[in-house]
């Protein structure tokens, strides 16, 4: 399996756990791990476009530079894209955060190193953003201004 186009190889038949292919495999992960889960559900909300998320704002900026720029088509197409992938990024949070024990099906899944240390970075750019908004802003919006040549 590559991700990013390095190879790897899986320890999951070394340690017997089986690679999550489907969302239901990720049912009840915050039992198994809580803060892997917390960190992937931030991801997931940033990717959605919740406000205080950096994905928020680069669709903010997008959008924006999109109107002033008269392609209002391209606009509302963006914007029905993004609500559609918001919910289906909400419905694997609601999975991942599922109350119900992890069924016999469930059974034996987890997320292998590779995917954990993938998850991990993202979070700690979407929190660091929180932090210090200025410099990725600023860069979004050069890079907004520079596509749409506004």
């Amino acid at each position: 399996m590559t991700l990013l186009g390095f190879s790897y190889m899986n320890k999951a038949s070394v340690t017997g756990n089986k690679d999550i292919e489907f969302i239901d495999d990720l049912k009840g992960q915050f039992k198994v791990n809580p803060m892997l889960t917390v960190s992937l559900s931030i991801c997931l909300l940033s990717m959605a476009g919740i406000p205080p998320m950096i994905g928020f704002f680069g669709k903010q900026m997008v959008l924006y530079s999109s109107m002033s720029s008269e392609f209002y088509f391209v606009s509302f197409i963006a914007i029905l894209v993004s609500v559609v992938s918001a919910s289906y990024y909400l419905k694997v949070v609601k999975v991942l955060f599922d109350d119900n024990a992890v069924s016999h099906k469930n059974e034996g899944y987890s997320l292998s190193n590779v995917q954990s240390l993938v998850i991990a970075l993202l979070t700690m750019v979407v929190t660091g953003f929180l932090m210090n908004t200025d410099i990725l802003l600023n860069s979004v919006k050069l890079l907004t201004l520079t596509v749409f040549n506004v």
